[in-house]
């Protein structure tokens, strides 16, 4: 236990020389990421499950085309250009669809 000095002392308060709270002395210090910090470890807890990162998919044309090979590879199909944009307009990207809708999609 740690040992204080008082400096002063009433029945109502006391003062003493330093105080270190007792949680500082025994939890493990905590605090604040930056936006990039967080990223970083979101990306590296999704590698860790099994997800591949690809650092180029920072355009919605690059999301579409990694969405198009990704789709062809597990469905052992290829799309014609016409089907591909016929798919996206009906179903992938459908205008009237919420962003919630999207994503249900999309997972």
């Amino acid at each position: 236990m740690a040992q204080y000095t008082p400096i002063a002392e009433t029945p109502n308060f006391i003062v003493l020389d330093s105080y270190t709270k007792y949680a500082a002395l025994h939890e493990p210090p905590t605090g604040y990421q930056t936006e990039s910090e967080l990223e970083n470890e979101f990306i590296a807890d999704l590698r860790a499950q099994g997800y591949e990162y690809l650092p180029d998919l920072r355009t919605p044309d690059a999301l579409r085309a990694n969405a198009r090979r990704q789709l062809e590879g597990l469905n052992a199909v290829q799309f014609t250009d016409a089907e591909w944009q016929r798919f996206c307009d009906e179903f992938l990207d459908c205008p009237s669809d919420t962003i919630t809708d999207k994503t249900d999609k999309v997972q």
